[in-house]
């Protein structure tokens, strides 16, 4: 009973923990979204992934770091106390959307593997100018223009797209997905989505912070091909044009892993053609008016003071015992 009583609670602390930050960092999004709507949309992507991220860091943290070693230096071995019904029914919930993260990054790893095997059968590989990751040219009825791996990204270009395209246009559209491959974009993507199945039944709780992420992970795309050239915004808004005109009724790109120049959201090519085009007029200068390098150092003093805190728990004999009396009540009313 002593193994599967501490199992259970270690389990529904994961659960609540993720559940209530995941709520936070909503509240905490709605309230900062306007006081960073002129930075640089890499500093939102990365304040959203780091929002949406932190709930189940600060899970974890607590668990192995304070209500697990609580446990296994307070509890007495012999202990007579049983796991009541609605412990139970916490433990096996969050345990579920665990197993359901780990099947999610799993599936998606071998679906993304998969994909690359079929695309590079008939693959020819080309040279791009520029481009840090190797490049092939497919036949494919979508105008794929992507980037799919998370380890050995490869950059994939669909035949049509070189005919439709000028030399100008095309280099602005590789530019964007090196943009996804230096933020690390489908490696965060996995995360975040892994993140969401965690929360099981509460997965809404997370869900607008990733689909916002989307769509500024598509902006700071855009902003990394088109940042200090005009023309080179024009040309990437009008490579977005001609190959969304590309696009055959009904079809859409199947990338598990991976990022494609027409993003997720077809509502939002409109806007990032929008935002480009106002680049372009204010010399690619927009929004940079307030923080021109776009980064959010207190993001990473975020992640630090997590790790220092867990570390300062974890040795403090007085937090543990006052750990070990918060789970006794906790025990007791779940029963």
């Amino acid at each position: 009973m002593y193994e599967l009583l501490g199992i259970c609670l270690a389990l529904s602390a994961l659960l609540a923990f993720n559940a209530l930050a995941s709520a936070l960092a909503e509240l905490v999004w709605r309230a900062v979204a306007p006081r960073v709507s002129l930075r640089r949309a890499a500093a939102r992507a990365r304040l959203l992934f780091t929002l949406r991220m932190f709930p189940s860091a600060l899970a974890a943290a607590v668990v192995f770091a304070l209500i697990v070693p609580s446990y296994l230096v307070t509890e007495p071995k012999n202990t007579g106390e049983s796991v009541g019904a609605k412990l139970l029914l916490l433990a096996v919930a969050s345990a579920a959307g665990v197993l359901l993260a780990v099947w999610r990054i799993a599936r998606t790893w071998l679906a993304t593997r998969r994909l690359a095997r079929d695309w590079m059968r008939n693959a020819v590989r080309v040279e791009v100018e520029g481009s840090r990751v190797p490049a092939y040219s497919i036949r494919h009825r979508f105008p794929v223009i992507a980037v799919i791996g998370v380890l050995r990204p490869r950059l994939f270009i669909a035949e049509q797209i070189f005919d439709a395209l000028t030399s100008e246009e095309l280099a602005a559209a590789l530019n964007h997905e090196r943009g996804h491959v230096v933020a690390r974009d489908n490696l965060k993507h996995a995360l975040l989505q892994a993140g969401q199945d965690a929360l099981l039944l509460l997965a809404p709780l997370g869900r607008s912070l990733r689909r916002e992420w989307q769509r500024e992970s598509e902006l700071a795309a855009d902003e990394f091909a088109a940042t200090g050239s005009p023309v080179a915004a024009v040309n990437l808004a009008s490579a977005i044009v001609k190959i969304s005109r590309l696009v055959p009724a009904g079809a859409r790109p199947s990338l598990p892993a991976g990022a494609h120049l027409l993003g997720e959201e077809e509502d939002g090519l409109s806007r990032r053609v929008r935002n480009l085009l106002r680049m372009a007029s204010s010399k690619g200068r927009s929004g940079t008016h307030h923080n021109p390098s776009g980064r959010l150092p207190w993001t990473t003093l975020l992640w630090l003071g997590l790790c220092v805190t867990g570390s300062l728990l974890i040795t403090h004999p007085a937090i543990l015992k006052a750990t070990h009396f918060a789970i006794e009540r906790v025990v007791e009313s779940l029963r």
